[in-house]
């Protein structure tokens, strides 16, 4: 089953927040770069909700992201009926490329 999925207005709000709405003098990704990217892979990841793996509440299911730009995302989807999925939220770590250009042995 494909199933409808939606971006809560919570998530836009916290895109709008974490990303500016042009991209730096440098080139630094933007808000519109994080939706083409990361969130539009979760909207399509979660359109096949009930293959993802779930902890504890089969309706809450987490989904990970690796992006080249954006490091690794992990959003949260949560069925809100039964053919829709609600992204709820989405977290990232913002030390990821530090800890993963990091020599283990070094």
């Amino acid at each position: 089953m494909i199933f409808e999925v939606r971006v809560s207005g919570e998530v836009m709000a916290k895109v709008s927040e974490q990303h500016p709405d042009t991209r730096s003098a440098h080139g630094a990704p933007d808000s519109y770069d994080f939706v083409g990217g990361p969130l539009a892979a979760a909207v399509f990841a979660f359109r096949n909700f009930g293959a993802l793996s779930f902890d504890v509440v089969p309706a809450v299911r987490s989904y990970m992201i690796p992006d080249p730009i954006f490091g690794a995302v992990v959003f949260v989807g949560v069925l809100v009926s039964s053919d829709i999925v609600e992204i709820t939220g989405y977290s990232s770590d913002p030390d990821y490329w530090r800890i993963v250009g990091e020599d283990p042995d070094g």
